[in-house]
């Protein structure tokens, strides 16, 4: 109801229809329309809107002339601009009496939300009476974060509760945030890794070779590390070991890259002068963590049925130390012993040429969307990646008012020799995640009765 004449006659029946609608006309007296009564209601304590029936007594003399202009309502004014409204909390406890509550947003003035979480004015779910918002200005969302976040509503009633929009104005939603970009997908590089700390473990071998060490020639005929026919060369790139007879040669070691190594190893026929034809085994090869324990799955095993394997590949720590035993294994050949080999020359190698993982590019992250007091980002562009890995992909730009935002672009694949210690790789670039949705010009539309030559930007649920 539109609020009493500003001058003129006024009459007890034009106050009574103002106050006391739906009854019949007049039955009251003057005196029963002081402000603070049951009629013309004074704010609670906790009610910040100004009661447009101010000025009107509240005892003693009153005269209709205390009624010019005044109006049976709360009311909340925007002059500037302001954030995250709630009815509940500008009204207090007169948001649950039957009175009619007021919005005005003036014009070139903006409610805004600072927080998708929170839309610029929240009517909520246990107000009571008719409610009324004249919007002359701007009611706008918060934009949704960056990385797929979504918008904030702009206008948002709750429950059932009945609102009456006058839009002459512009209600928007805040703009869904732009999707991450994927990441790059792994690659793998080649590199050198380097042999310290080797031990020989002269006079001895680990409990799990079986047999004796035979005499007959020598326990092992070698030179020790670095020299002669018969040693441990760590000066070259493979290490290579070379015995004779069944070994074991066993000695300790550290690398510095955590990679795949390969393993080699062969067996020679002996000498057929000699008559010893076929009297050889198979080259075994076991490397542990654990020195008087057989391999822990860091490589070796007897491989295949012949005198000669290649290609094995022992996943190697950094910094950790290994035991590496080679020897022979037997019988082979219908025509070898059971007992000793005669004049085998057995050679293994480690190779140092590995290759190891190299990280992917990092994701682009995506721009926020727009809204109150903020423009939309564009997405970041994603990082470069290591040798062979894939570059990060860019992320999607922020949504504007009542827009989603962009998806990310996928991250690029990695390539490069295929391993699978430390980690796989290569591996393909991860997708980009999707934009995040709009959010709602106004939530809970259907509580609303619109009317006015303003606009809705975004959609309405």
């Amino acid at each position: 109801m539109a609020a009493l004449q500003a001058s003129g006659a006024i009459s007890l029946q034009d106050i009574e229809e103002q106050y006391n609608p739906g009854t019949n006309l007049p039955s009251r007296g003057l005196s029963e329309f002081y402000l603070g009564g049951s009629l013309v209601r004074a704010n609670a304590g906790n009610n910040s809107s100004t009661n447009m029936s101010a000025g009107v007594p509240t005892s003693g003399a009153i005269s209709f002339n205390d009624f010019y202009s005044k109006e049976r309502a709360f009311r909340k004014t925007y002059s500037s601009n302001a954030t995250n409204q709630s009815a509940d909390t500008i009204f207090g406890d007169d948001f649950e009496v039957d009175y009619p509550k007021q919005f005005v947003v003036n014009a070139s003035q903006t409610v805004g939300s600072t927080n998708p979480s929170n839309a610029a004015l929240t009517i909520e779910s246990n107000g009571v009476g008719s409610i009324t918002i004249t919007n002359n200005g701007s009611i706008e969302g918060a934009g949704g974060a960056a990385n797929g976040g979504t918008g904030g509503n702009a206008l948002e009633v709750a429950g059932s509760v009945a609102v009456t929009l006058v839009n002459n104005g512009t209600i928007k939603a805040g703009g869904g945030g732009g999707g991450n970009g994927g990441a790059g997908g792994k690659g793998s590089a080649s590199a050198t890794a380097t042999i310290s700390s080797v031990t020989d473990k002269t006079g001895t071998k680990p409990t799990f070779v079986s047999y004796a060490v035979n005499t007959q020639f020598g326990p092992r005929a070698w030179s020790g590390i670095g020299s002669g026919q018969w040693g441990l060369n760590t000066s070259t790139n493979p290490v290579r070991s070379n015995i004779s007879n069944m070994g074991p040669m066993w000695y300790s070691f550290q690398v510095n890259k955590s990679a795949e190594y390969s393993l080699s190893a062969s067996i020679s026929d002996p000498f057929p002068e000699d008559g010893q034809t076929g009297h050889r085994g198979q080259p075994r090869v076991d490397i542990s963590t654990a020195e008087n324990t057989a391999s822990q799955g860091q490589g070796g095993a007897l491989y295949g049925s012949g005198l000669s394997w290649s290609g094995v590949k022992a996943p190697l720590a950094a910094s950790t130390t290994y035991y590496f035993c080679n020897y022979t294994v037997g019988p082979y050949g219908s025509s070898s012993p059971s007992g000793a080999f005669f004049y085998n020359d057995m050679s293994t190698s480690l190779s140092l040429s590995v290759n190891e993982p190299t990280s992917g590019g990092s994701a682009g992250s995506g721009g926020v969307g727009q809204g109150y007091n903020q423009s939309a980002g564009s997405g970041s562009s994603g990082g470069s990646g290591g040798t062979n890995a894939g570059s990060g992909g860019t992320g999607g730009a922020g949504g504007a008012f009542g827009a989603s935002g962009s998806n990310g672009s996928g991250g690029g694949n990695g390539s490069g020799t295929t391993i699978s210690y430390p980690s796989s790789a290569p591996t393909n670039g991860s997708s980009g995640s999707s934009g995040g949705a709009s959010g709602k010009s106004i939530q809970g539309v259907s509580n609303v009765t619109s009317s006015g030559s303003g606009s809705l930007t975004g959609g309405t649920s």
